[in-house]
């Protein structure tokens, strides 16, 4: 390729790449010319190229890649463990104001999607099933959750989309006899073009376009044919459509010429496609869910529980189900987790073991049978290989290893989530306790740093085990308040080491002593008691109705994408339609899911403050 025709197609691209910055979502709606027609995506300003500028705001962290995760959440240990805090929930079952449609909506916002979705979104479009996401700059979590409207592009992402772009378009090549197909491609090309991107650009946008972006995708597509094929100009259409705002980012900014008023706004029906499909199956809305956005059936809510039960049958929400839920309890960063070898020389050997059990259990209880977190955290059976089933001291039987004989019960009781929460070389009962806390009980804790605390790691002593180095927190004055709360959770899990083994005791030679597991709970809610460890534990919260209002909140803020405290009033109100319901749907996440998408609230939009 020439520079002049590399140059050409690149500065007709940049008129379409992703911005240069990011600053709010009413504001980047105007940078991008985000306008009257439903919510469409004009041209950015001209020159914004790949290799511009961004802002990332530094969302919240996630317990150390591995290594571990301290108390403020920062990482620590393990091989290079970094996060950073992460935000607690707010205490209670309670609910507060309305019915949907009676808090402040969500804000108007436009979210750029997450690498697993750009993934399926690309395999959508162009057929093609590359695993791009995975070496994109990781995505910024908010409450836990990549799913958020935080997400912001930076120098090293904009240039990782245009890579991948190029690659994927050239291997879109294969593919044009059937994605773009062209007779006479010498006399006729330019009319094929035309017809591809009439066809095409629905589909990637996910949404009607303008005249106007056919007409500069036409200008790439004249530039990619300078001297070449119709095959290279398509080459450079699809290239540039992959680094459009249209196909990066989803919007929800309603049809408004100008900025939402005071009162709530309503999102378009293509908005509304959108946000249902990439909630529930984590890709784009298919050719149903399209027509009813085009019919405007999507606006009615029973239509919308229609389809979102629709595709909760799908097997993409399978996927998108298991992440959400392991993104709730962090143990998704298992992959990631880090220990030290001498220590837990078994640990290398069983990680992806933990990750492909906390996958299958969470798809079986959450998605193919019950839906039910109590299930979730309580189940004396999961789904292991021979080596994990091991180590967990359970047989195993058709398919799954029962746990009825050890003690060990459900998800926090595994390996994914008992090695997150540890450290690299010891047990981690304040990362276990903050994290039950926060996930499990909605407990907010304050990070040490937040409250300008220095936080000292208990001094190393074999005499001493781990609970009693610990206990330290609970002498001193300043910590005592939080740790009361955080060492009665955290000191429940010391029957397991740092990666999920059970012991009886700690230490060896004549420093050998046993574990006290043994806690009292004294934090307000439903479960306050006293148990023998976090077995005995975790079987009382699966009936809890305080942790199934919590997971709820979590749940919301999964779905709206948005976990800020602006947004707590739609929560509040989200919680007090979820209290309405009886108490098997409750339990069900599909009724969960299906109690937003189907409220006034999930189609409701305000201007930001």
């Amino acid at each position: 390729m020439s520079d002049r025709r590399f140059n050409r197609i690149n500065g007709l691209i940049g008129r379409t790449m992703i911005p240069r910055a990011q600053t709010t979502s009413l504001a980047l709606a105007a940078m991008l010319g985000l306008g009257a027609c439903q919510g469409v995506i004009g041209d950015t300003p001209a020159g914004l190229g790949p290799h511009g500028t961004g802002i990332d705001p530094g969302a919240t962290g996630d317990p150390g890649s591995g290594g571990s995760a301290g108390s403020d959440g920062t990482g620590s240990g393990g091989s290079g463990g970094s996060g950073g805090s992460n935000p607690g929930g707010t205490g209670g079952a309670g609910g507060a104001g309305g019915g949907p449609s009676a808090a402040a909506p969500l804000p108007a916002r436009i979210r750029r999607m997450t690498n697993a979705e750009f993934d399926a979104s690309v395999k959508a479009l162009v057929g093609i099933d590359a695993k791009f996401g995975a070496t994109f700059t990781p995505d910024a979590r908010q409450d836990g959750f990549t799913r958020n409207d935080a997400q912001r592009v930076d120098p090293v992402f904009t240039m990782q989309i245009d890579d991948a772009a190029t690659q994927l378009a050239a291997q879109a090549r294969a593919k044009f006899s059937t994605l773009a197909p062209c007779a006479n491609p010498t006399s006729g090309g330019e009319a094929c073009a035309k017809t591809f991107l009439a066809a095409f650009l629905p589909r990637a946008y996910r949404r009607p376009v303008l005249p106007r972006e056919l007409d500069a995708l036409l200008a790439v597509y004249r530039a990619g044919i300078d001297g070449l094929a119709y095959a290279d100009g398509i080459e450079a259409v699809i290239h540039a459509v992959l680094v459009a705002p249209g196909f990066l980012y989803t919007t929800e900014i309603g049809a408004a010429s100008g900025p939402p008023a005071s009162a709530p706004m309503t999102i378009t029906p293509y908005e509304a496609a959108s946000a249902l499909a990439y909630l529930l199956t984590g890709a784009p809305p298919d050719d149903t869910l399209l027509a009813a956005a085009a019919s405007g059936e999507i606006m009615k809510s029973d239509v919308r529980d229609t389809h979102a039960r629709r595709l909760l049958r799908s097997t993409a929400a399978s996927a998108q189900i298991t992440r959400i839920v392991e993104e709730w309890l962090g143990i998704d960063r298992i992959a990631e987790t880090g220990k030290d070898s001498n220590t837990y020389p078994e640990f290398a050997g069983l990680k992806d073991a933990m990750k492909r059990e906390a996958d299958a259990f969470v798809n079986e209880v959450m998605w193919k049978t019950t839906h039910d977190v109590g299930d979730l955290l309580s189940a004396d059976w999961t789904i292991a290989d021979a080596n994990l089933a091991t180590m967990y001291g359970g047989t195993t039987a058709n398919g799954r290893v029962s746990l009825t004989n050890v003690p060990r019960r459900g998800v926090l009781n595994q390996g994914a989530f008992l090695s997150v929460y540890a450290h690299a070389t010891e047990s981690g009962p304040v990362l276990r306790g903050v994290a039950m806390l926060r996930r499990i009980a909605c407990i907010d804790i304050a990070s040490p740093s937040s409250l300008n605390i220095q936080v000292t790691p208990p001094v190393p002593d074999p005499t001493k085990t781990t609970r009693e180095r610990f206990s330290v927190h609970a002498t001193d004055p300043v910590c005592a308040s939080c740790h009361s709360k955080i060492d009665a959770f955290g000191f429940a899990f010391e029957n397991f080491d740092g990666m999920g083994k059970v012991r009886a005791t700690e230490g060896t030679g004549a420093n050998k002593k046993n574990i006290d597991s043994s806690t009292t709970l004294a934090v307000g809610m439903d479960f306050d008691g006293s148990y023998a460890d976090s077995s005995a534990l975790v079987v009382k919260l699966a009936t809890s109705p305080n942790v199934r209002a919590c997971f709820a909140r979590h749940l919301f803020r999964a779905s709206a994408a948005n976990s800020d405290r602006a947004t707590q009033p739609t929560e509040e109100s989200f919680i007090t339609a979820w209290n309405a319901l009886p108490l098997e749907k409750q339990r069900n996440i599909v009724d969960v899911l299906a109690t937003w998408l189907s409220s006034d609230a999930f189609v409701q939009r305000r201007a930001e403050p």
